[in-house]
């Protein structure tokens, strides 16, 4: 009667481990993710806490889904773009491709623990958005 018992466990156990191995860092990713904040720090000269405001609400708007370890959906008012991307283990760098362009890659953003860290200039600064999965 134990050797009935000790088996489910076991193979219930077997199942976890095998499991837990066979998840990638590219299957993590896999989800919705939506920025959760926008920090800028823009030439003043050139801005006004008006035109501040509409950039940091208009990257709010923009989010976008990890479909399989290949397949990226960005998703903007009045736009979506398929693209293809991959994920660098060592930089923790998320690239994306555009089919048309597959040699130009595009810095999505820096996988940092969970969250998608996007940084870049601009003609008015830098912009940075932490984006989080849902």
């Amino acid at each position: 009667m134990k050797h009935i018992l000790k088996l489910p466990v076991f193979l219930i156990l077997i199942t976890l481990i095998i499991s837990s191995c066979a998840s990638s860092p590219e299957s993590k990713l896999v989800g919705t993710w939506k920025a959760n904040r926008v920090e800028t720090d823009f030439d003043e000269k050139y801005t006004t806490p008006e035109m501040i405001r509409q950039v940091v609400e208009m990257q709010k708007e923009t989010y976008f889904k990890i479909i399989d370890d290949s397949t990226l959906i960005i998703m903007s008012p009045g736009n979506t773009h398929e693209t293809s991307w991959n994920l660098d283990g060592e930089t923790k760098i998320i690239a994306f491709f555009f089919e048309g362009a597959p040699g130009v890659s595009n810095n999505l953003g820096t996988l940092d623990n969970e969250v998608i860290v996007s940084e870049s200039t601009t003609a008015l600064g830098k912009i940075t958005i932490y984006y989080e999965k849902e």
